[in-house]
């Protein structure tokens, strides 16, 4: 069947509980990520310099190494239990975001304190120590919390003044150093915002992927999902498959909660899978029955065909869910499926805080009753006259062998004339429940 064109979609703006838990739960994990991150990168930083001085105390053999060595030592040590303990403790992850100000910064601080000491050239290490500052207030970013960069900044700016006194160095490098640190923190305060917006739209994306997929069909779902939600209510014209298992109360009695759930599962999965493959639209699971329509949110113009279409498939997945069933030594299952065709109210219905995307009117009270009837008329499916003419009219090859036996007629609760119903079969194959 040829792929629909794409409608005009509204959007309904409240998002459901689940939502809001999936973007607490995508922030929680990314700033997690993040802090074993900032974990790793303090680790391969002081490795580094431990090599680097390592390197210029036995390699170069200077002496100038040695004074500073225990503190990056120390240093260096702190790094590993942070990120080998971060990995196995979610509370010490958690609270390893505080490093920069509270470990990194102290740390830096007295090493190139030390430094300047045994320092020809103190201006130089005073310098250096403002790119370290700088890089670590960049990195306090990571942690995915703007209001963390303000206390980082706060800490890097006295450090600063703590080196530069020591070094000595003018009053306008007192003050511009500061200074650079404060824009920098400033400037990076975007960077955890936008990451947490980023990190939001994701997890507000997953929700309705996942709210489109409890509806629609992967295909219908896809086409819709870049464009908005299926919103307010609006009157379209549908065809309604009513589908129940026949004898269900009677054949549950002997079973288990669990094997009762199994069994619903199980019988789910293959209609659903055919009400999908067909495009339809899954309104809500009745029990042991389920309702779908097609048409709508997506326009088909072969809407009543795919309907037809899909009952009868449903009829021959079930055969081979019961051959299954039978092998393994349990009862098969009786299905009724009733169709119907006619205006009916689709959209989003309910409180503000629980909606419920359904299909209601009398088109879906038809369809009810006639899958009802599939009992007394001993047939798997009924369609009334309103599936029959949109079927027989449509101009579409995909009728072709699909042909409508006549079923008497029925009176139906709430209509004036009673209703023409037919039984489906396709061309050379017996009516289905014949």
């Amino acid at each position: 069947m040829s792929a629909p064109d794409r409608p005009e979609i509204t959007v309904d703006a409240a998002e459901p509980p689940v939502a809001d838990d999936l973007v607490t739960h995508s922030l929680d994990s990314g700033r997690r990520s993040a802090a074993d991150f900032m974990n790793l990168v303090r680790l391969a930083v002081t490795t580094v310099f431990v090599g680097v001085y390592a390197w210029g105390h036995f390699g170069l053999d200077d002496p100038g190494f040695l004074a500073t060595a225990p503190h990056l030592v120390v240093y260096w040590l702190l790094a590993i239990l942070l990120w080998t303990f971060g990995k196995r403790s979610r509370v010490i992850l958690g609270a390893s975001r505080f490093a920069v100000p509270l470990i990194d910064i102290p740390l830096v601080t007295l090493i190139q304190i030390t430094n300047i000491e045994g320092n020809d050239s103190p201006d130089a290490a005073a310098v250096f120590s403002l790119a370290l500052f700088l890089f670590l207030t960049a990195m306090s970013s990571f942690s995915l919390r703007a209001r963390h960069l303000i206390p980082t900044a706060l800490v890097g700016i006295i450090a600063t003044l703590v080196i530069y006194r020591a070094a000595q160095l003018s009053a306008v490098s007192l003050m511009t150093g500061p200074l650079l640190i404060l824009m920098t923190a400033v400037m990076m305060s975007w960077l955890p915002r936008r990451q947490n917006a980023l990190l939001r739209e994701a997890a507000l994306r997953e929700a309705r992927r996942n709210r489109l997929a409890r509806y629609f069909s992967p295909g219908v779902a896809e086409l819709i999902e870049d464009r908005d939600d299926p919103g307010e209510g609006e009157s379209c014209e549908i065809s309604v498959l009513f589908c129940d298992i026949r004898g269900f109360t009677s054949l549950s009695e002997n079973l288990s909660a669990r094997e009762v759930v199994r069994l619903l599962n199980e019988f789910h999965g293959h209609m659903v899978d055919e009400i999908f493959r067909y495009g339809g639209t899954l309104d809500k699971y009745l029990g042991d029955g389920l309702l779908a329509w097609f048409n709508a949110p997506v326009p088909q113009p072969d809407h009543a065909v795919r309907a037809v279409r899909c009952a009868l498939a449903m009829v021959e997945r079930l055969e081979v869910l019961n051959r299954e069933r039978e092998a393994d030594g349990r009862e098969p299952l009786r299905i009724g499926i009733g169709l119907h065709a006619g205006d009916a109210v689709v959209g989003n219905v309910g409180a503000a805080h629980r909606r419920e995307f359904t299909a209601i009117g009398d088109t879906v009270n038809v369809a009810s009753r006639l899958q009802s009837l599939t009992r007394d008329r001993a047939t798997d499916i009924l369609v009334s006259e309103a599936i029959q003419r949109r079927v027989l009219g449509c101009e579409t090859e995909e009728i072709h062998d699909l042909e409508f036996a006549p079923a008497g007629s029925a009176e139906v609760r709430g209509r004036v004339e009673p209703v023409e119903l037919f039984i489906p079969r396709t061309t050379g194959k017996k009516a289905i429940g014949d």
